[in-house]
């Protein structure tokens, strides 16, 4: 059976990730979930899932996290302005581990978006065509949640105002794709686990 493995497992869209897999009908023994803190997933443990613990930041970390994984979830980083090294230790120890697809959970039109935070995915892409793996750059939009932030000042005002279609916001600036990261989960778990379409096949939701 194919052994499939999830990045920031602890995470929001990790944790909803691995629940799709499930899902899906992926055998628990089948998948691993990997975090920097895998105190934080006994309950997965106790489902019959192998928790691994590793960093992003470490690489001496990667390897036995990685070990007889086929396919890999790669959940970006959260460290903004790490996230292209981060990104590369992990990409280089799944290639020597033997990993054979990653799919990675990159940004809207990385390639052209004018966001500050799409230059990192659109350099991760770029390792991820250079490493020779298979991969998908899933180019996810907007998440729901990033606005939870700004709850206080909405309720304040009665209203929440942002832009649709091709207007263009100030933060984050250029075109919004809003979506919660359940809806993208499964379409991620499928991605991962379905057979081989392309070797490089960037995806917008």
């Amino acid at each position: 059976m194919t052994t499939y493995a999830v990045t920031g497992a602890t995470g929001h869209f990790g944790r909803l990730a691995i629940e799709s897999m499930l899902e899906a009908g992926v055998a628990p023994a089948d998948v691993i979930a990997i975090a920097r803190t895998p105190a934080k997933l006994g309950d997965l443990v106790a489902r019959g899932i192998d928790v691994r613990a590793a960093d992003y930041a470490q690489p001496e970390t990667l390897p036995g996290a990685l070990a007889g994984v086929e396919r890999l979830l790669l959940v970006s980083g959260s460290e903004v302005g790490q996230r292209v090294a981060q990104h590369g230790n992990v990409i280089d120890a799944a290639k020597a581990a033997g990993v054979t697809r990653i799919v990675y959970t990159s940004f809207l039109r990385a390639d052209t978006n004018q966001n500050a935070l799409a230059p990192e995915h659109k350099a991760t892409e770029l390792l991820l065509a250079a490493s020779g793996l298979e991969h998908i750059a899933l180019r996810n939009g907007w998440y729901i949640e990033n606005y939870i932030d700004q709850l206080s000042q909405y309720l304040a005002q009665g209203e929440i105002v942002n832009v649709g279609g091709t207007a263009r916001s100030p933060e984050p600036p250029g075109p919004t794709t809003r979506r919660q990261p359940r809806s993208s989960s499964p379409t991620t778990a499928t991605t991962t686990a379905t057979p081989s379409t392309s070797s490089a096949a960037p995806r917008s939701p």
